[in-house]
Order: structure tokens, then sequence, then C-alpha cells
């Protein structure tokens, strides 16, 4: 048998391999799961958002905590994503810190940029939050995030939680001696000093309005 023929046929005579086919058998039982899983979550999710306060009230007992909380973070549509992870956020925030945490690195921006949210909002917790529990993937993103946008407000909350965390002081401390970004080195700077942090759009507003007024009296 040739090269051809012997690739042709393994293939074909792979799927006879008990192996072959329990591991097929697996893989479409959990194509199968995850569909419906979806499915469950994003039907549960619609019904719930468009019913009034009292039938969401009624709604909340029953809701697919697993299948919403699975689909925050596989499901294909990134607005999906986000909207699950609101749900989470404010419905079922203390069950789903793993969710919230493995969210952060969706490939999305404002899918990671609810996720910070969720990670580190106290008012929707029943519980105390932990900083040492979170702080380790606020710093993965504040240091490594690939969006601007997103890092300034991993900042924004590592700020609000360096009084309880002392990684979370030197991130700042850090980022202020030296960061590639001068907006964040700006605002590490200004959180560091008890100035008010702005928003990052404010940042760049000024940064355009000092660069006019350099252009205009001749300063590179």
């Amino acid at each position: 048998m040739n090269i051809i023929g012997v690739a042709a046929w393994i293939p074909v005579q792979a799927t006879g391999l008990p192996g072959y086919s329990r591991a097929m058998a697996t893989a479409a039982h959990d194509a199968a799961m995850e569909s419906e899983q979806l499915a469950t979550a994003t039907t549960f999710l619609k019904a719930f958002f468009s019913g009034t306060a009292n039938q969401r009230a009624r709604k909340l007992p029953k809701a697919p905590l697993a299948a919403i909380q699975a689909a925050a973070v596989r499901h294909p549509d990134p607005f999906a994503r986000r909207d699950l992870l609101f749900f989470l956020d404010h419905y079922a925030n203390d069950q789903s810190m793993a969710v919230f945490a493995a969210s952060l690195r969706d490939p999305v921006p404002f899918v990671r940029t609810m996720a910070l949210h969720s990670l580190a909002c106290e008012s929707c917790k029943t519980g105390d939050l932990c900083a040492g529990d979170v702080v380790p993937g606020l710093l993965e993103v504040f240091e490594a995030d690939r969006n601007p946008e997103v890092r300034t407000k991993a900042l924004i909350v590592l700020l609000r939680l360096s009084g309880r965390d002392a990684q979370a002081r030197f991130a700042l401390e850090r980022a202020a001696a030296g960061d590639g970004d001068p907006i964040i080195r700006q605002a590490a700077g200004d959180a560091l000093a008890g100035r008010y942090v702005a928003p990052r759009k404010l940042y760049e507003r000024q940064q355009r309005r000092h660069a006019r007024s350099a252009r205009r009296s001749g300063v590179s």
C-alpha cells in the first residue's frame, strides 16, 4: 500500500477502534451539553429581563445558575457574555467569583471590563470581599492587558483595594514610577497623591490640549 493509500485508510479504520469511538462519542455529548446550556441560559435571560419586577422576582429562584455561569464564559456572542456576567454580578455574585476571574481573560475588552467590576463589586456581595482573593487577577489585568482602557479601569479598582492589600499599593507605586503608558503613570501618581483619578478619555483630552499648547509656544 502506498503512502496515499495509508493516509486514506487510517481515518476509516480508526473509526472502528474502541478508544476512537469513545472519544468521538464523548466529544459529541459534550458539544450537545454545551449547546443545551447556552440555549437554556439565553432563553432564561431574555425572559427574565423582559419581565416586570414582580415577574423577575418569581423567576429568580428558578434561574439555571450552572448554565448561566457556563454560558458567561463560553457563549460565542460577546454581548451575551457581558449580559450573562451582569446577571451573575447582581443576582449570584458570591457564587460566581470563579466565573468573573475566568472572564478577566475574555478576548473582548468590554467583557473584561464587566468582569473587573463584578469581581470587585462589594455592594453586590452578601459576604465580605477578601482583597487577597481578587487582587492577583486584577494585577494580571493591570500589568498585562492589551487594552489601555481596561488597564485604567483596573487601576481604579486596585486603588480602592490598596488600603487592604499591599500588592495593590506596590503595583500603583511601580506604575507611577515607570509604566510604559504615560496616562497610566499619571493616573497612578494621582491615585497615590490622593487626587481624583479621571476616566482615561479625560487624561487623553488633557494630553491633546498640552500638545497643542506646546506646538503653539514652539516647545517640542
